[in-house]
């Protein structure tokens, strides 16, 4: 209760009291708590004693960090203390921790077990009420099904969950997800490629050029600027409506840097395919994976699942080398204080 308790006061004290007048007052108040948190694991990280700069930081892999774990610790806890803390927590969360499992399997090109996982938790994926786990599960045991030529079993297992879903709560949104799903393995077509407008993305009949688009947005306010890059990016979001393919992408990689939302890299990718430039397509998705969109992510977030909703981003899930290259870039931190 009481960390249920401490939750509630800093989300309220930052959505309501801590506000920031611009960006650079929020990109101080980002590098002062990183300062604060430096100093702490200086102190209390026998690995890193000292260490006070982020540069100083080594990059490390998984298996330094096993073979170093007590040396990296700040509070204490030695490696077998906290694999059996982990443990228990698998006791205690067993539908979380199969969840994971099934995700790492999936990333791992191993149908057959992250089907299986998910099978045996597909009731309870709706405990992940506050977020979309339940769908990009769904979808993704859907794929897997399609893959293995198992449709039929996992139709039989989402018409049980329908009638669990009527019988105990009644989700509409849940209920009719299940019969979307069917309906694409009863007619063995991967989810929702027969319905996204960017699969396959086909340009406009008449495109506008990005000057037609600029004027417009101009027209209706005087006040934007094109080295304003919040217009550009609004330019490049109207590009992608209206305009070309070759003015969106060439909009896309001039507003690198600029913080933009997972939307605006699929339509990207989309263009970028249609323009038969697969490598910067799959460049693109890896940067789309390595972005901060993942590092708040939950527990069991920790792979860009929503991939598999995608059909363009789906495709290079399927294919070994283009995962392989997803799969690392979702690890991948560059050493700022941002992801890139």
């Amino acid at each position: 209760m009481a960390d249920t308790l401490s939750v509630l006061k800093y989300y309220l004290y930052y959505k309501y009291k801590k506000r920031f007048s611009d960006r650079s007052a929020l990109e101080r108040w980002q590098v002062q708590k990183i300062r604060k948190h430096l100093e702490y694991v200086g102190e209390h990280s026998r690995l890193y004693k000292g260490m006070k700069k982020l540069s100083s930081y080594p990059v490390i892999d998984k298996k330094f960090m096993m073979e170093h774990f007590d040396e990296l610790n700040t509070v204490g806890i030695g490696r077998e203390e906290a694999l059996d803390t982990l443990e228990s927590f698998a006791d205690k969360y067993p539908h979380q921790v199969a969840a994971v499992k099934a995700e790492v399997a999936y990333f791992n090109l191993d149908y057959e077990k992250a089907l299986a996982l998910d099978l045996t938790i597909l009731p309870w994926l709706e405990e992940w009420y506050y977020s979309n786990v339940s769908d990009e599960h769904m979808i993704a045991m859907t794929v897997a099904a399609i893959r293995l030529h198992r449709e039929q079993e996992l139709i039989e297992a989402l018409t049980k969950e329908q009638t669990r879903i009527r019988a105990e709560n009644g989700l509409p949104q849940r209920d009719r997800f299940c019969d979307i799903l069917m309906d694409y393995l009863k007619r063995g077509v991967m989810p929702f490629a027969d319905n996204d407008k960017n699969y396959p993305y086909h340009e406009p009949e008449e495109p506008q050029t990005k000057e037609q688009l600029w004027a417009k947005l101009v027209e209706q306010n005087k006040k934007l600027s094109p080295d304003d890059p919040d217009a550009r990016r609004k330019l490049y979001n109207h590009c992608c409506m209206f305009g070309t393919a070759r003015d969106a992408v060439d909009l896309f990689e001039e507003i690198q840097g600029v913080p933009m939302a997972d939307s605006s890299y699929r339509d990207a990718i989309a263009r970028y395919l249609y323009l038969g430039q697969r490598e910067k397509a799959l460049q693109t998705a890896e940067r789309l994976a390595t972005s901060r969109l993942w590092a708040v992510a939950g527990p069991t977030q920790v792979r860009p699942m929503s991939f598999f909703e995608d059909p363009n981003l789906r495709e290079f899930l399927l294919e070994p080398e283009s995962l392989r290259r997803i799969r690392e870039a979702a690890f991948i931190d560059d050493g700022s204080l941002i992801r890139k």
